[in-house]
């Protein structure tokens, strides 16, 4: 005697497959927000193991081995303090900057022996060091002229590189300030803390205000950060130029 077979209905069809799409409805988005959060992760480990090997490059090299000769010259940035209408008398620190486009000089093996030359090779060999993965040169552009005409993401497309990556260091060669570009999301380290911000118009802090960074991130600023900006200057000779 034959069995018979019976096979779904339409109306058990249907519900299955609204099953599953309530499934899917809960469980996609909650997936989608972890590996996003696992990104995240990955970027600020990425920035933090950049702020350790700066800081441990340079501690180890001028002050630990003193090995390098002067290089006052390279604390050649201003950082203004204040943001108060008399330039002259504005409040401010000098202090040293490091981009991708030092390390990118360090890798085409460009040389021009100054002081800025020396911290920055130092630098970028113990980032060399630090990472077995692949850091492309790109083109010789500095990732702080858009901290205001462009976004990250276009920084990369016009630099033709896959990361964007400003430094600010102080004379005892601690990192001040400090933002990292790559695969969509811009950690910034300042004020003590890693900031992440995976929104498509994060842009380098440039020559505006600090308190942008939290204010792009939609935090609220903490500090005086609304008062700090790092100006487009460069100390030479007791006069102000531009960056290099």
């Amino acid at each position: 005697m034959k069995r018979k077979v019976k096979g779904f209905t339409l109306m058990e069809m249907i519900v299955v497959i609204a099953i599953i799409g309530i499934l899917a409805g809960i469980l996609v988005p909650s997936l989608i927000g972890y590996v996003k959060r696992a990104k995240i992760a990955v970027a600020i480990a990425d920035a933090q193991t950049i702020k350790t090997s700066v800081e441990s490059s340079l501690m180890t090299r001028f002050s630990v081995n003193k090995d390098g000769g002067d290089i006052s010259g390279a604390f050649n940035k201003i950082l203004y303090l204040d943001q108060s209408s008399n330039t002259g008398k504005r409040e401010r620190e000098i202090v040293g900057a490091f981009t991708n486009r030092s390390w990118r000089k360090y890798k085409k093996k460009i040389k021009d022996n100054g002081a800025s030359q020396i911290v920055d090779t130092t630098i970028a060999a113990g980032l060399d060091e630090s990472f077995s993965e692949v850091w492309d040169a790109g083109k010789d552009i500095n990732p702080l002229l858009y901290g205001s005409s462009g976004t990250c993401a276009d920084y990369l497309k016009k630099a033709e590189t896959n990361f964007g990556l400003v430094v600010v260091y102080n004379r005892d060669f601690s990192v001040r300030m400090l933002q990292i570009y790559r695969k969509g999301i811009l950690v910034t380290y300042i004020n003590g803390e890693y900031i992440a911000n995976a929104n498509e118009d994060a842009h380098f802090i440039g020559t505006n205000v600090w308190s942008e960074i939290y204010r792009d991130a939609g935090m609220a600023a903490k500090g005086d950060s609304y008062k700090i900006s790092l100006a487009n200057r460069q100390i030479n000779d007791g006069k102000e130029g531009g960056w290099y």
